[in-house]
């Protein structure tokens, strides 16, 4: 067995099966994506873990949002960065085929990808299990005025996120809405993220430093 195969083989003893989700065209992204994507697909196709807290989606159905928002980037192009899933906020898990791992967080208006900062290129197999490995890290919550992580208790609140949903508030923080769990609501995830997407400018941030470090504006 491949190193990235006991990779994945953890994923899902760490998460569980991904459910309610769809098949990939994996003969499309053959080639453009690490083979350890293709299998993963091959095996569990895409769906929710963690009762929402993450999930896995088919690229193709949000080419759209990486358009919006690399259109103009000369760095991190839209047509080579393809959504391998995303957060309970809409913080998207990013596979770039030449810069490798990026991530976007559209509540912050902030994007990561530690590779244009000098970073040595890693095998891409290991790269993306590396990133999967994470999917349950507290950076894809988010936190209340109090700084307390609001996913568990919007579930409740809220119920449970459907396949292609994701929490939101309302109205979104870049229009001076408030961070408070009566603020948040669900929504479909592909148009919420349109919306976040061109609300504010985002920011390539350098996550070396600490604090990490705003470097450009995403299309500069």
């Amino acid at each position: 067995m491949k190193d990235y195969q006991v990779r994945l083989a953890s994923i899902i003893e760490d998460f569980g099966t991904p459910q309610g989700g769809e098949a990939v065209d994996v003969e499309h992204y053959r080639k453009r994506v690490p083979e350890a994507l293709i299998e993963f697909w091959e095996q569990y196709c895409t769906g929710i873990i963690m009762e929402g807290y993450f999930q896995f989606c088919d690229p193709a159905r949000y080419t759209s949002i990486m358009e919006l928002i690399f259109h103009d980037d000369n760095d991190l192009r839209p047509e080579q960065t393809h959504v391998l899933g995303f957060g309970a906020f809409g913080t998207i898990v990013a596979w770039n085929e030449v810069h490798q791992n990026v991530g976007i967080n559209l509540v912050n208006g902030q994007v990561t990808c530690q590779a244009l900062f000098g970073g040595k290129a890693e095998d891409p197999n290991i790269a993306v299990t590396s990133e999967l490995m994470l999917v349950d890290d507290a950076t894809f919550d988010e936190y209340d005025a109090d700084v307390k992580k609001l996913f568990k208790r919007a579930k409740p609140k809220l119920g449970k996120l459907g396949l292609g949903q994701i929490y939101g508030f309302k109205p979104i923080l870049a229009l001076g809405g408030n961070r408070h769990l009566d603020s948040l609501a669900v929504y479909e995830a592909l148009p919420h993220m349109a919306i976040l997407a061109q609300t504010h400018e985002l920011q390539l941030m350098d996550n070396a430093p600490f604090p990490p470090k705003p470097v450009r504006t995403i299309g500069s």
